[in-house]
């Protein structure tokens, strides 16, 4: 299950989104012990976006789960906590791809101004990733 963390403070590192998430995914029982070990992260990025138009900054983590759980259930559980003050919001993210849109438009599925298109033309995205070995920057 993929999930994005939406509202995260631009000044967030790769070690406080991992222990945030870890915190709130791991929900401590009798002795500090794990009592959930039906969560798992697999990966997580940190994703700053600049419009390249506007100038403005925001910042969202990326982070994959595997969890043998209902997906409703984990987003009310990760959703409403409190990240360096600010109240983050998680909700499931979907991947899409510019062929799925192309695919869509020769189905005659919405095309032109039909279609809701939210991917912003002037965004520079910049990928934090966490890996085993450390970390990767990636420019998109």
């Amino acid at each position: 299950m993929w999930i994005i963390i939406q509202g995260i403070p631009l000044t967030t590192t790769q070690r406080e989104l991992n222990q945030f998430l870890n915190k709130q995914i791991s929900c401590k029982g009798w002795f500090g012990l794990s009592s959930r070990s039906d969560f798992r992260l697999k990966t997580f990025s940190i994703l700053r976006m600049t419009d390249r138009a506007s100038g403005e900054m925001e910042c969202h983590g990326l982070a994959e789960l595997e969890t043998a759980r209902p997906e409703e259930e984990v987003l009310k559980q990760l959703n409403g906590h409190r990240l360096h003050g600010r109240v983050i919001t998680v909700r499931k993210y979907y991947h899409r791809s510019s062929r799925s849109i192309q695919r869509m438009d020769q189905m005659g599925g919405p095309s032109g101004s039909e279609h809701n298109e939210r991917r912003r033309p002037y965004l520079h995205i910049e990928m934090l990733k966490a890996n085993a070995g450390g970390f990767s920057i990636g420019l998109f």
